[in-house]
């Protein structure tokens, strides 16, 4: 039962935001605090800080240790983890309702006073160092991630997240408590989803945090330029990696629901088309997917498939004729009514739990500043039309793509012949 006047919001005087929906059907409940910063918003040299105060956070407090806050997780029975992307970085528990205040004193703990030992950090490099080198074996790893640097080349969404061996090599305590100093409530957002009372939470919160500095405003991000390109990577595999992306929809487009059915409609699930056709009517492919992701300025959607180096570019030309297809013709209205209830459901099977319910709440006051009820998603969903479609596919493909590949050398070399002569790539 999704109940709109069940989710409450307090905003203290010092710029903390609080978002709390009670269900009164489940035992349990999830919290999490969201930190509206990123690795975007990190300078060059400092390239992973936001990811390495991730780890450090569970690596001592100045009032536990580390062996004691891995007790206290376990202790609780339910779950404490965390996680850095390009805009944010979130921090969470989920446990049984009764333990909800002692899970909110421990993340309050993590975020508001860790100690960054000085032993305990440079350990925690060696962890991270080990992170970045089994990403660097990872085919679709690298690919990705040289996608990235390709596609935003010369901002900082290209990036990676977990820094580079040279800049977490680097980094020392001052480094991390700087990044830390710089965010202060206003950047911070509290979510919690479960069977709670909104006001035992906000007392909570307010009698641990509402002293908590203002703090500085955040830097100005800038929105990147989209560089279409092709690359190719040479590495001693059998299969051949490779994508094709163009540029996605931004995190509060007016776009966003009708780009999120074109992605589905083009590889979101088997009887996506590049599923159906690449896998299952030529038998090319093991998988074929596309998936998209949106920021607050930019977006892409990227395609990625494995295959055999001798069908490579037979799948990399039939992925850029599903893509023209999408622009020239529109989708069936059946096809499009199958899409939307795929959508739908997913959507509604995500907010099942209480922390796809809690991590709701929090996307949704960062990106636009309020709420969304169930019933208005699932309006938007049905309101896009076949044309709206087609237009977005227009808006997003009709200029050049973006296309690359790692595989063996030989491999390597004569797709980065056909990319370099293809029309659409580059």
């Amino acid at each position: 039962m999704f109940d709109p006047d069940a989710i409450r919001v307090h905003r203290y005087d010092n710029g903390l935001t609080l978002l709390t929906e009670r269900i009164t059907t489940v035992r349990s409940a999830s919290i999490g605090f969201w930190v509206k910063r990123g690795s975007r918003d990190e300078s060059t040299d400092q390239n992973g800080v936001a990811h390495f105060v991730e780890h450090m956070l569970f690596k001592g407090t100045t009032e536990r240790s580390p062996r004691e806050i891995a007790f206290e997780i376990d202790s609780m029975g339910g779950s404490v983890d965390a996680f850095t992307a390009h805009e944010l970085s979130g921090y969470y528990a989920q446990v049984l309702d009764e333990r909800l205040p002692e899970a909110f004193a421990l993340l309050a703990d993590l975020t508001t006073s860790p100690c960054f030992d000085p032993e305990e950090l440079d350990r925690e490099r060696g962890v991270i160092l080990e992170e970045i080198a089994g990403a660097e074996d990872d085919p679709e790893d690298v690919l990705f991630e040289s996608f990235q640097r390709k596609f935003w080349e010369g901002h900082s969404l290209s990036l990676p997240i977990l820094g580079t061996p040279t800049t977490v090599g680097a980094f020392g305590r001052d480094d991390l408590c700087a990044w830390m100093d710089s965010i202060g409530a206003a950047d911070m957002v509290i979510s919690a989803a479960g069977n709670l009372e909104h006001e035992a939470v906000a007392d909570l919160v307010g009698e641990r945090l509402g002293g908590l500095p203002t703090g500085t405003p955040r830097p100005e991000r800038t929105a990147p330029k989209i560089a279409p390109h092709v690359q190719t990577i040479a590495r001693d595999l059998e299969q051949v990696q490779l994508y094709v992306a163009g540029p996605g929809p931004t995190l509060s487009g007016d776009d966003r629901f009708a780009a999120h059915l074109l992605n589905t409609v083009l590889g979101g699930g088997v009887s996506s088309r590049l599923f159906q056709t690449i896998r299952e009517e030529r038998g090319l492919v093991y998988n074929v997917y596309s998936s998209m992701a949106s920021y607050s300025d930019t977006g892409y959607l990227w395609v990625g498939a494995g295959t055999r180096p001798q069908t490579a570019d037979v799948v990399l030309d039939l992925i850029e004729v599903e893509f023209r297809r999408l622009c020239d013709e529109p989708i069936p209205q059946e096809e499009l009514d199958r899409t939307k209830d795929q959508v739908k459901a997913g959507l509604m099977l995500s907010l099942e739990q209480t922390f796809g319910r809690m991590a709701n709440l929090a996307r949704q006051e960062i990106g636009f500043g309020r709420t969304f009820s169930l019933d208005e998603i699932l309006a938007s969903i049905n309101g896009v039309g076949v044309d709206e479609v087609q237009a977005c596919a227009q808006r997003l493909f009709a200029g050049r793509l973006s296309a690359g590949c790692v595989g063996g050398q030989a491999a390597a070399e004569a797709l980065q012949k056909t990319l370099d002569e293809h029309p659409r790539f580059g």
